[in-house]
């Protein structure tokens, strides 16, 4: 529902954006309906490039991001472009399209977007082939050097580029449309370029780190005590939810162990049994539920593998799960049977782990010896699981 709602908002702002710019150019009636139309195939390209992007896990490293962070850089960029119609030719920080569309998605999204903004410029305000040319030069500039920006390279001489492409650019289209130079022009290019570049600062430190893996972001909001399906667990089932907490914390500490994916791990391990939540107790059930609630594809991929039932695990994070709830699950059952001083905690858990590793379940996972070592020597030492 979210990312019906933030493409429907990428439209509405995209309509906006030209019927403002519309406005400041005086077009004519049927030039209108012409724009209306560049609009719609605009944004048939774009809802086109961002589900192609999210399916292949290009956009937040997640297929089934909700885009709100895309739409909220896109709205901003649309501003900015209103911003730029009351502009003088050749002075418009159309860098700051690509940068901003570039951190918080790709240099694709971001060529696609910036691209438009300039033609939209240029048919409504400008009228100036030369100053397209331009816009669409720097536009260039922009996401290429956007895509080193994300990457942290050379951050100084990225700013330096930006500054001085945003002089000469200009300048040197300038004379190409009127055979003179301009110092108004070189002028207002630095001013335009120290502007992209203090924007470009600000959103590598602001917007980077939020949308460097959304997937991350989400595993760990879900296992929130404020998510709803944690809260009605605990309301309905607090022996599940007591279980899926310890696993989770459990999971954490042997995936810090193991050098693997903590996030994951802490959201797999809350989550493993949640087919067994369900009324029919089915991993099916619990895997749509779960994708009912948009969780990531690599968590639901864990949820699915659930005990090697329907799948055996795929990865390292799935094994290292399964290996902590099973273990778990056995020791609560001798806690229950046998009084604590007639059996050896570490040597029960050397034996459970080295059973459920010769047991050919972790085959497929990837999980290799040297993670199958610190896992087994941080449980072994785990004073919870005493």
């Amino acid at each position: 529902m979210r990312r019906v709602v933030s493409l429907i908002s990428i439209f509405i702002s995209i309509l906006a954006l030209s019927f403002v710019l519309c406005l400041l150019g005086d077009v004519y009636p049927d030039e209108w309906i012409c724009m209306g139309f560049l609009d719609i195939i605009f944004y048939m390209l774009l809802l086109f490039e961002l589900e192609y992007e999210r399916n292949t896990l290009q956009l937040s490293n997640n297929s089934r991001t909700d885009y709100l962070r895309f739409t909220f850089a896109f709205i901003i960029c649309s501003i900015v472009c209103i911003i730029s119609g009351f502009m003088p030719l050749y002075s418009r920080p159309v860098m700051i399209f690509p940068i901003l569309l570039c951190l918080i998605g790709n240099e694709f999204l971001a060529f696609i977007s910036g691209t438009y903004f300039c033609i939209l410029l240029s048919i409504t305000v400008s009228g100036d082939c030369f100053e397209l040319v331009c816009e669409l030069l720097l536009v260039i500039t922009g996401a290429i050097l956007a895509k080193m920006l994300k990457e942290d390279k050379l951050q100084i001489c990225i700013y330096l580029i930006t500054i001085s492409m945003s002089i000469v650019t200009p300048g040197i289209f300038y004379y190409m449309s009127t055979k003179e130079f301009s110092v108004s022009v070189i002028i207002a290019g630095a001013v335009s370029g120290m502007i992209v570049s203090l924007i470009g600062i600000i959103c590598a430190r602001v917007f980077k780190p939020l949308s460097a893996d959304e997937t991350n972001d989400r595993l760990i909001a879900i296992i929130e005590e404020d998510f709803p399906a944690v809260k009605q667990l605990k309301k309905h089932n607090f022996s599940e939810y007591n279980h899926g907490n310890f696993v989770s914390t459990i999971a954490i500490k042997a995936a810090k162990a193991a050098g693997l994916d903590t996030a994951l791990c802490a959201a797999g391990g809350f989550y493993y049994r949640i087919g067994q939540w369900q009324k029919h107790k089915s991993v099916m059930e619990g895997v749509e539920q779960a994708l009912a609630m948009h969780f990531p594809e690599k968590l639901t991929n864990i949820l699915y593998e659930y005990y090697g039932k329907l799948r055996h695990p795929q990865t390292p994070e799935s094994a290292l799960i399964h290996m902590v709830d099973a273990l778990i699950v056995r020791l609560d059952h001798i806690k229950n049977d046998v009084a604590d001083s007639e059996w050896n905690h570490e040597i029960l858990i050397i034996q459970t782990l080295n059973e459920l590793s010769s047991s050919g379940m972790y085959d497929e996972s990837g999980l290799s010896m040297n993670h199958f070592l610190k896992i087994r020597d941080y449980l072994t030492k785990e004073e919870l699981l005493k």
